[in-house]
C-alpha cells in the first residue's frame, strides 16, 4: 500500500490524492462555529451540514485559505481531518505550490502537514501539475502558457514539457467575482444575497464577454428595509457588467508577463497557446475575451477543477520518471 499522499490546497476545498487509490477526499475549507460563543461546532463537509441545519445560530467560516494561511488554526484543523480519513499515519505529503507563496507562507503549510503526522513534505510547482493533469502533451518542447484560475487568485505560468520555467500569482479569483455581484445586488436592488447564490447566479448565467448569453436568472434575495424575501432578476447582459472588469485585469496581467518574454517563446506560445484550468475556467465568455484580447488560441482543460490534483496523482503513480519534479518546500538559504 502506497503511504503517500498528494494534496492540494484549493481556496474553497482541499483534496487528497492516495497513490494506488486515486482521489479519496474532497473536504470543505470550511468551519462551523456557535454565532455567541464563537466556539467551533463543526469542520470540513459536516460545517456546511451542521450551518445548514441552524443558520441563525451557526456561521461558516470559508475564508481561512487565500492561497497563503489566513487563519491557521482553523486550515490546521481541515488538512489533520483530511489526512485522518485517509486512514494513513506518517503519510509523505506531495503538494502544489504558487509562485506568489512566500517563504512563510510555505512554512506554515509545511508545519501543517508535519503537525498533521507527515513523515516527510515535498512540493512541485503548480502550474507543472496542472499541465500534467490537464493531459497536455508532456514531450513537447515548446512552451506553453498556463492559467489556473481558482477562488482566491489567478496562476499564470510559462511550462516547457512538465517543467515551469516561470510562475506568478495574481489576486483574481471566483470569490471575488462573487463578491462583486453580491455589491451589484445591493447597489442595485438594495438587497442581500448569501455567497452561495452569488456563486449559483456566476456559474448559471454569469459572463465576461457579451457574445456570452444564456438568459436571465431569477432568484431570492432579502430586502434592506423591510428585512423580509423578495424576488429578484439578474441577467447574463448585467453580468458582463460586473464580471468583465475582473477579467480585464487578469488578461491585462498576462499581456503584461507577455511582452516580457524573448520572441522565440513569444512563438511558442502563440504556436501552442493559453491552457485554462480551475473552477474559473468555466466562466461564461473567458476563452473568447483572452482570445480576442490577446490573438493567441486558448484551450479549456475538459477537467479544469481537478487538473492539478491529477496532477500530483501521476507523479505519484510513475514517481521514478517524476521524481526530478520534486523539491524540498523550504531549501535553505531561500527568502
Amino acid at each position: 500500500m502506497s503511504r503517500t499522499l498528494g494534496i492540494n490546497l484549493g481556496s474553497n476545498i482541499t483534496t487528497v490524492y492516495e497513490g494506488g487509490k486515486g482521489i479519496v477526499v474532497r473536504e470543505p475549507n470550511a468551519v462551523a462555529v456557535d454565532t455567541y460563543t464563537q466556539q467551533t461546532l463543526a469542520i470540513g463537509q459536516e460545517a456546511i451540514n451542521v450551518y445548514n441545519k441552524t443558520p441563525g445560530a451557526v456561521d461558516l467560516i470559508t475564508h481561512i485559505y487565500q492561497g497563503n494561511v489566513s487563519d491557521y488554526e482553523r486550515m490546521a484543523m481541515i488538512v489533520d481531518l483530511a489526512i485522518k480519513k485517509t486512514g494513513i499515519r506518517r503519510p509523505e505529503i506531495i503538494f502544489a505550490c504558487h509562485g506568489g507563496q512566500s517563504r512563510s507562507d510555505i512554512s506554515a503549510i509545511v508545519e501543517m502537514f508535519n503537525d498533521a503526522g507527515a513523515k516527510d513534505v515535498k512540493c512541485v510547482d503548480l502550474p507543472t501539475v496542472c499541465v500534467m493533469g490537464s493531459g497536455a502533451s508532456l514531450n513537447d518542447q515548446k512552451e506553453l502558457l498556463l492559467c489556473d484560475i481558482g477562488a482566491a487568485n489567478a496562476e499564470i505560468g510559462i511550462v516547457k514539457g512538465c517543467a515551469t520555467k516561470l510562475s506568478r500569482t495574481i489576486p483574481y479569483g471566483c470569490n471575488k467575482l462573487d463578491q462583486a455581484i453580491i455589491a451589484y445586488v445591493k447597489n442595485e436592488y438594495n438587497a442581500s444575497i448569501t455567497e452561495r447564490m452569488a456563486r449559483t447566479i456566476r456559474e448559471t448565467i454569469g459572463s465576461v464577454h457579451p457574445s456570452y448569453s444564456v438568459g436571465n436568472y431569477d432568484f431570492v434575495g432579502i430586502d434592506l428595509v423591510t428585512g423580509l424575501p423578495c424576488d429578484l432578476s439578474i441577467s447574463s447582459t448585467q453580468s458582463v457588467e460586473i464580471m468583465k472588469p475582473f477579467a480585464d485585469y487578469l488578461i491585462a496581467n498576462i499581456a503584461a508577463l507577455i511582452k516580457k518574454l524573448p520572441e522565440p517563446i513569444l512563438n511558442n506560445i502563440k504556436e501552442r497557446g493559453i491552457l485554462l484550468t480551475g473552477g474559473g475556467a468555466l466562466d461564461g465568455g473567458i476563452k473568447t475575451l483572452m482570445e480576442e484580447t490577446l490573438e493567441i488560441p486558448v484551450q479549456i482543460c475538459a477537467n479544469s477543477t481537478e487538473c492539478a490534483i491529477e496532477g500530483l496523482g501521476m507523479i505519484i503513480e510513475n514517481r521514478k520518471v517524476f521524481d526530478v519534479l520534486l523539491r524540498d518546500p523550504i531549501p535553505e538559504g531561500n527568502d
